[in-house]
């Protein structure tokens, strides 16, 4: 059985409100991790890397 928008009563809790909470739950508990060490040391160097990158086109 298919029921539209249209037809969902007042008060009844819609068909994708289940997935829709638990998909919200687990976005939450993800940004709520720290981000690893090693990823931040990847970054750090990255942005050493462009920094020099930028010096050497500066001279």
């Amino acid at each position: 059985m298919i029921i539209s928008h249209n037809e969902i009563r007042p008060g009844s809790v819609q068909p994708n409100a289940s997935i829709s909470r638990k998909l919200r739950d687990f976005y939450d508990a993800v940004q709520e991790e720290g981000i690893p060490d090693r990823f931040l040391d990847l970054l750090e160097k990255l942005e050493e890397a462009e920094r020099n990158t930028k010096s050497v086109k500066v001279k």
